[in-house]
């Protein structure tokens, strides 16, 4: 069974579009399939979850982007579905780490007859991600733009550059303890630290290049504080992944880690937002099967 959880808030509603589509592929190949449309905030989980009490050999994909392949995800680990995503939403980020990235109906063909590939899963505290999560100033921005699109006028880039400037002017470095491994590692003034799986996040940023999402390791990069100015010039760099030799700049690689810090920091986890004093990563060295395109 194939089965299409559609986000028809993703990708500023195009997932919708797609549907004929799927539909149309799937009649021609005689395949069974299904599409589900979300209505809230976690039904992409609720409907995996109840699919796969139902089927065995389920693929599941998701249709949007990284968030809705997050939902989807907190369903799959630790059973026998397979998971795969139309990258349809507003970053795709996971999927560069495969393949270049095309149009959503350009790979679709190319999905519905793929072998799974197992990939690594992360856990942190209660939650699952795939891709990568981050702590510190980018998801302080992605928390900003949230809140800005709610104000009018303020959509798409408009509240994504203000929320990077609104980051800017509110800027506080974090006092963080890691522990790597069970390494000790304190840093007094952090920028931001990115826990990557996979290679890409943020709508293609780069913070750790060599990530692989099958190795068996997340790479974590972590920066100390720096001022504002020399933010404006890290920033295209870490874009391009070039930044990692630039001083203050850390890769790291382990299995497991926990971050603490005084106070709540905001952590951005496959681009769902969350808030946390402490937080724990361990990764599930393929822990979940996942439809590559061919």
């Amino acid at each position: 069974m194939h089965l299409f959880i559609v986000n028809p808030v993703a990708g500023k509603g195009r997932t919708l579009g797609i549907i004929p589509e799927i539909e149309s592929l799937m009649k021609k190949h005689a395949l069974p399939w299904r599409v589900e449309i979300t209505n809230a905030p976690g039904h992409a989980a609720e409907i995996a979850r109840e699919y796969i009490k139902d089927n065995r050999n389920l693929r599941i994909f998701a249709v949007g982007g990284d968030g809705t392949l997050n939902e989807v995800l907190q369903s799959t680990v630790g059973t026998d579905a397979c998971l795969g995503i139309v990258p349809a939403g507003t970053g795709n980020d996971f999927i560069k780490s495969f393949c270049p990235m095309k149009e959503p109906l350009e790979l679709l063909p190319f999905m519905i007859h793929a072998i799974p590939v197992p990939v690594d899963v992360c856990k942190m505290n209660d939650r699952y991600f795939v891709n990568i999560a981050s702590a510190g100033f980018d998801a302080d921005v992605v928390a900003s733009t949230q809140h800005l699109k709610h104000l009018p006028f303020m959509k798409g880039k408009i509240a994504y550059i203000g929320g990077i400037l609104l980051s800017l002017i509110r800027k506080k470095n974090i006092q963080a303890t890691f522990f790597l491994d069970g390494e000790e590692i304190h840093m007094p003034s952090l920028l931001l630290s990115a826990f990557a799986n996979g290679r890409y996040y943020g709508g293609g940023m780069m913070p750790a290049p060599q990530a692989c999402p099958d190795d068996g390791f997340l790479d974590v990069c972590m920066i100390e504080g720096m001022n504002r100015l020399k933010i404006l010039a890290f920033f295209p760099r870490f874009i391009q992944g070039t930044h990692t030799s630039m001083n203050g700049v850390s890769i790291r690689r382990c299995q497991s880690l926990r971050m603490e810090s005084p106070h709540p920091v905001h952590v951005n986890a496959d681009g769902e937002l969350f808030q946390y004093k402490s937080l724990e990563i361990n990764l599930i060295h393929k822990g979940q099967q996942f439809i590559k395109p061919l």
